[in-house]
């Protein structure tokens, strides 16, 4: 059998078989994670962190590396994806259309695709952040970076946030860039209580994934 035939055992391996890739997908034990979602983002790849049990500190470095390479870590303990068309981790088969959105959770991603599809719409990319992206020891930095392609994406016409409520710090950092964006926004986050966005927020909020 030729050595395509066989599944890549580094990362330097699969690039030398698809040069073009940029999504890396990674899922080893959590201590190990953090070095192999790193050597990713040095060799110019959006990484898919499957991994979970990786320290917040370093999903914080992580982060802060990828952020001015416009790089996106969605991750660490994403589950869901859909970029491009293509599901990663556990992604529902849904119509591609004018809806993007991104989540700090991933049946919360899993719900709200399963929706849009179901009222006749569509989902331009689906991006998850990690469940701690949004906590003040994270400060969204997945989110920030997760919010610049969507308004740079030609197919997104609309984009959605989804999150737990967000810690005081993270919410300052991520606001501007939500209230700045050019296309329309609607930022659910579950169980914040009526009032928690400003009015100043430049998005509509919304309370439950069906509103």
């Amino acid at each position: 059998a030729s050595p395509s035939a066989f599944p890549a055992r580094t990362l330097e391996e699969a690039l030398r078989r698809q040069p073009h890739s940029n999504v890396a997908v990674i899922s080893v034990p959590g201590e190990h994670a953090a070095r192999e979602a790193r050597r990713a983002l040095e060799k110019g790849l959006h990484v898919f962190l499957f991994s979970d049990n990786v320290p917040v500190e370093e999903e914080r470095a992580l982060k802060e590396f990828a952020l001015p390479k416009g790089l996106l870590v969605m991750g660490p303990d994403c589950g869901t994806a859909i970029v491009g068309g293509k599901g990663l981790g556990f992604a529902n088969v849904v119509r591609r259309g004018p809806i993007g959105v991104i989540g700090a959770s991933g049946t919360g991603i899993q719900e709200f695709t399963s929706l849009v599809h179901r009222w006749g719409s569509g989902i331009s990319q689906a991006i998850g952040t990690g469940s701690r992206d949004l906590s003040d020891a994270v400060g969204g930095l997945s989110l920030l970076t997760a919010l610049g392609a969507l308004e740079k994406d030609p197919r997104t016409r609309t984009i959605a946030v989804l999150s737990k409520p967000p810690g005081p710090k993270a919410l300052s950092a991520v606001l501007p860039k939500i209230a700045g964006l050019s296309k329309p926004a609607v930022v659910c986050f579950l169980g914040a209580p009526p009032g928690f966005l400003p009015e100043t927020a430049g998005c509509r909020p919304a309370r439950t994934l069906d509103e």
